[in-house]
């Protein structure tokens, strides 16, 4: 089916077929034998729900490239495959637990579309293989597969539940990569050993002193230094680590491989080059959050939260929250490296919130707030409500005296009066900023000076403000009013999301390695989180509606005995 786990398309050994068969009951099946109660309780059971919901809406068509179109035998039923990682994410699932319930869990089987034991026997390897495959796809088109089947699973419960989608909550949460947290000496001692032994297997020949450097692992390297010999053993396994790379500068035989590439990027990362070659390291000032942590997963990053420090990922998620909605429906998940920006993140979201669902107001925490996210939810007509106000501001006194309280010319934007009713003695508009010069004696004798904007010198009180400074004032403004407020009460539930996509294994870090891995794993919680809340809907109807039948036959017993 697959070529070692790898992208080759268009030269696949399996031919793309759909298993829209599935869809198709037979007539005998285990559930023929069953008690007819059983049979009622199996209609309503999970897996019976998840396969018409889930299952069925997977289109399969979506994962097509990874498949040759005319050479080769069928591939493995894809709806399966996605199926079963959509379970694993939902029932936060092992590899191994997850093939124990494919194989012997009947409940598990019919949510797959399988009606007994003998169909689709499965290999682990082509589970392992697909993942693979689907994570080099996403690397090199850049693009997620998954996101597709996402949305329309998603808009399904939208069309069918009658979802408003106008307003919605955002939120963030770090998750840690599955690495080892790693000293400059062990990343480089690593580095080393990863682009030696990939040379070792291509015959390529290694000198003796990075042959003797190596025969310990990073772990015993570093437990038998003095910390006196740390910084002098990484600059001579650096110095090593440069000349294997310039050396092999442009050898197809092992340029491409990612050990060299993992090799090259530390160098540039980490150290200075001199004009005589010699290799010095770089201050612990010098290098980027964004530089490689672990070579045994370059994508992920470095961030410091609240005085402790993260190596891995930050996923980024919204929900729909308008009270008027039967559940709240999870729009959007996305997984970036965890030292980018919330801001940055979401400004680049707005307009595609908005053509994809309309969107019209959304929720979010201080740390959203930013000018760029200001500029694209004007441009698209969009209104943030934010619990907090990012900066120093956010603690300002609540008496003290913003921008609303200056008075402007409307079409020029000049400052006209000051909060105490006196006007500048200059005034100059640059765009949409404006600088007013106030009377510094007068200021000086004011009573409000205290809580005053303006900055008092010897020689001038001088006041300048701009559409951002307007834009926080205007928030700190409504942050005071009630029905802001009430606005701002619908953001804490989306913590209840950020809790369900974190993982609850391995003290929140995620199993998986590589950006393209990890989304496709957030992706799938995504869909579960979903599921699980139509299913808790339908359960809350069919018990409201065996709450009326209860009702009713009391009732006709009580008509009954009056009656009497």
């Amino acid at each position: 089916m697959f070529m070692n786990g790898s992208f080759q398309s268009p030269r696949w050994q399996a031919i793309f077929v759909d298993n829209s068969i599935v869809a198709q009951r037979k007539m005998f099946t285990l559930e023929s034998d069953l008690d007819d109660r059983l049979k009622k309780k199996l209609a309503r059971h999970w897996s019976a729900v998840f396969f018409e919901k889930v299952f069925l809406g997977i289109d399969e068509k979506c994962f097509a490239p990874l498949y040759c179109g005319n050479n080769g035998r069928p591939n493995f039923p894809v709806n399966i495959l996605v199926g079963m990682e959509i379970l694993k994410e939902m029932w936060n699932l092992t590899d191994e637990q997850l093939f124990e319930r494919y194989y012997y869990d009947i409940s598990f089987r019919r949510a797959l579309g399988l009606s007994d034991f003998n169909e689709h026997i499965i290999a682990e390897k082509t589970l392992y293989n697909f993942r693979a495959s689907l994570a080099q796809h996403d690397r090199e088109r850049g693009a997620s597969l998954m996101e597709p089947v996402f949305r329309m699973l998603r808009d399904d419960i939208i069309r069918e539940l009658g979802i408003k989608t106008g307003t919605r909550r955002t939120d963030s949460t770090l998750i840690g990569a599955n690495i080892k947290k790693m000293s400059r000496l062990m990343l480089f001692h690593k580095t080393l050993s990863n682009l030696v032994r990939d040379m070792r297997a291509l015959e390529m020949s290694v000198s003796k002193e990075i042959e003797e450097i190596l025969r310990e692992d990073e772990d015993r390297v570093t437990y038998r230094l003095d910390r006196n010999e740390y910084e002098k053993t990484t600059r001579l396994i650096a110095g090593y680590l440069y000349r294997l790379v310039a050396g092999h500068l442009g050898d197809w035989r092992i340029s491409a491989q990612q050990s060299y590439l993992n090799a090259r990027r530390l160098i540039d990362e980490q150290c200075h080059i001199s004009r005589k070659k010699k290799v010095f390291l770089k201050e612990s000032m010098e290098i980027s959050s964004s530089s490689m942590q672990n070579p045994a997963d370059p994508d992920a990053t470095y961030r410091k939260k609240n005085g402790e420090a993260h190596r891995g990922y930050a996923v980024h998620a919204t929900e729909t929250c308008d009270a008027e909605n039967a559940i709240q429906v999870v729009m959007d998940v996305a997984v970036v490296k965890n030292n980018v920006d919330d801001a940055a993140v979401l400004a680049e979201s707005i307009a595609e919130y908005k053509e994809g669902s309309a969107l019209e107001m959304i929720i979010a925490d201080g740390g959203f707030v930013s000018d760029a996210v200001r500029e694209v939810c004007l441009a698209n007509d969009v209104t943030i409500i934010t619990s907090a106000i990012r900066g120093k501001t956010a603690d300002a006194s609540p008496d003290r005296l913003t921008s609303k309280d200056f008075s402007y010319d409307e079409e020029t934007g000049e400052i006209l009066l000051c909060p105490a009713g006196h006007a500048p003695r200059s005034v100059s508009v640059t765009g949409t900023k404006s600088v007013a010069n106030f009377n510094p004696k007068k200021c000086a004798r004011c009573k409000r000076r205290t809580l005053c904007p303006v900055r008092i010198s010897r020689t001038q009180s001088r006041y300048v403000v701009d559409d951002t400074r307007r834009w926080l004032d205007e928030r700190h403004e409504a942050l005071k009013t009630g029905e802001y407020q009430e606005m701002c009460k619908m953001r804490p539930p989306v913590e209840g999301l950020m809790s369900q996509l974190k993982p609850k294994y391995l003290k929140g870090r995620v199993k998986f390695r590589r950006i393209e891995r990890v989304r496709s794993r957030m992706v799938y919680r995504g869909i579960g989180v979903n599921f699980k809340r139509y299913r808790a809907h339908l359960l809350d109807l069919f018990l409201g509606f065996i709450e009326k039948l209860i009702e009713a036959c009391h009732f006709s017993r009580w008509a009954v005995g009056v009656a009497n």
